[in-house]
């Protein structure tokens, strides 16, 4: 029987984080999870964003949550050699001009206001369709969450870190020494970031999930020798593309609360190529390099589910980032890591022995 620290259940964004996290903290910690595929992690786009949507909805903690963020991702570009993160500008293109509103509401709301600046076309991308003007919004840029979850992937293996299985909730003992058992590891606790495995897991299914399907593309540009390509730059309004190092094109993403699990279908991909003219006035050829699916689990409503059980010390959680996973991930993995290894407390509105909002 192997005796560790923890056993973390999964390796999407919430798994990988935690993870390292708890690695750097000296926790003998083992990750259980089979591979990226089916993912949300593995079908997102990565843009780290401080503003979404037509209403520039942004969570409290801001400033925090995007120097949480690009300093975490900063480190593992360290610890793991390779590029993660691209600081870059975000071009939202406004899809009616009742959004000019909403950004003077959130200028109010955020008076640093150096991430949503006024909408102008001043210095827009060549070619980008935006009739309204568009808000060029600063502090995030790019995630490579591909290349996160597989370079994290070869670092746990290279550390005897990885299982590659999966960990099914109902495989778990509880021992009368306060561990728990799985196969043949014993643990004095199990952490949850099992994504979309959360909707039936015996100890988590209770608290209130949104699901949502998510699909993507991966696009290269066939525009003729000597004319304009695709943008260089992240662009969204109603759907994203963003470019990314390899010389292709990101774009995405469609929401699919109906289905629980899902695949790359036809249907979705004619919705995202339909989207490319009304991000460019005249988008070149493009070919479709691949298709990527994947179930977000959400937390509904409020912000992520991070803590241990409110019956049981031994299982704990890490999910619910939903669509801005990005964001939203390396604050709170970083408050677990350090709940779980130095004792710190929680923060009460994440949570989930203390909010409110739970049932």
């Amino acid at each position: 029987m192997n005796q560790i620290d923890t056993l973390v259940a999964g390796q999407g964004l919430a798994g990988s984080l935690l993870a390292m996290m708890l690695a750097d903290r000296g926790v003998d910690v083992r990750v259980v999870a089979p591979g990226p595929e089916g993912s949300a992690t593995a079908a997102a786009a990565g843009i780290l964003s401080p503003f979404t949507g037509p209403r520039y909805q942004a969570p409290a903690r801001l400033g925090e949550l995007l120097t949480t963020a690009r300093s975490t991702y900063q480190s593992l570009e360290a610890i793991l050699g390779c590029s993660l993160f691209t600081p870059q500008p975000i071009w939202r293109v406004l899809q009616a001009p009742e959004e000019i509103g909403q950004i003077k509401r959130r200028q109010d709301q955020h008076p640093a206001g150096d991430y949503l600046p006024s909408p102008t076309r001043e210095g827009l991308p060549e070619g980008v369709m935006a009739p309204y003007g568009a808000s060029c919004m600063h502090g995030g840029g790019h995630v490579a969450l591909g290349q996160l979850q597989e370079h994290v992937r070869r670092h746990l293996h290279a550390a005897g870190r990885l299982i590659d299985d999966t960990l099914a909730p109902e495989a778990v003992v509880f021992e009368t020494d306060g561990t728990v058992r799985w196969q043949q590891w014993r643990a004095r606790r199990i952490i949850f970031c099992d994504g979309a495995g959360a909707f039936g897991n015996p100890w988590w299914r209770y608290l209130p999930w949104r699901r949502s399907c998510g699909e993507s593309l991966t696009i290269a540009s066939e525009a003729p020798q000597g004319q304009p390509g695709l943008p260089g730059a992240i662009i969204t309004g109603g759907k994203s593309l963003v470019p990314l190092d390899d010389g292709t094109h990101r774009l995405g993403a469609t929401y699919d609360r109906d289905h629980a699990a899902c695949h790359p279908t036809e249907a979705a991909r004619q919705e995202l190529l339909a989207a490319l003219p009304r991000l460019l006035q005249d988008p070149p050829p493009v070919r479709v390099v691949r298709g990527h699916a994947g179930v977000r689990p959400c937390s509904h409503p409020g912000p992520p589910f991070i803590g241990m059980h409110p019956e049981d010390d031994h299982i704990g959680i890490l999910n619910g980032l939903g669509s801005r996973g990005t964001l939203l991930g390396p604050w709170h993995a970083t408050r677990l890591a350090d709940h779980i290894a130095l004792g710190r407390p929680l923060p009460a509105d994440a949570d989930v022995r203390q909010r409110r909002d739970l049932p």
